[in-house]
């Protein structure tokens, strides 16, 4: 699977590497500057990270190409000719080596 990759390969840990730099702005900007909210904690920042992330993948923005794309209905019949030649041709390779 192709997502698998890109979420192990580097896509957890930038999670966590933004929900830091996302705890470290609102509590600079919207608590010590604006003084709007109470100061967020790490885990609470994750949480809002999580919930952008969700919001954002849902209307679409961001989305990565081909995660969301509808997939084309599978050629049962040109797959089964596929497997067919590739049994014919291990079978032939099989009865020829002895």
């Amino acid at each position: 699977m192709k997502w698998v990759g890109s979420l192990f390969g580097g896509g957890v840990a930038a999670f966590f590497f933004f929900s830091w730099i996302i705890e470290m702005l609102f509590n600079s900007i919207i608590v010590r500057h604006l003084g709007l909210f109470k100061l967020l904690n790490y885990w609470q920042a994750a949480g809002l990270w999580f919930l952008i992330t969700l919001l954002l993948a849902w209307v679409g923005i961001g989305a990565v190409r081909g995660v969301y794309r509808v997939r084309e209905k599978p050629d049962w019949d040109e797959i089964g000719e596929r497997i067919g030649r590739s049994i014919e041709r291990k079978v032939k390779e099989w009865t020829e080596g002895e």
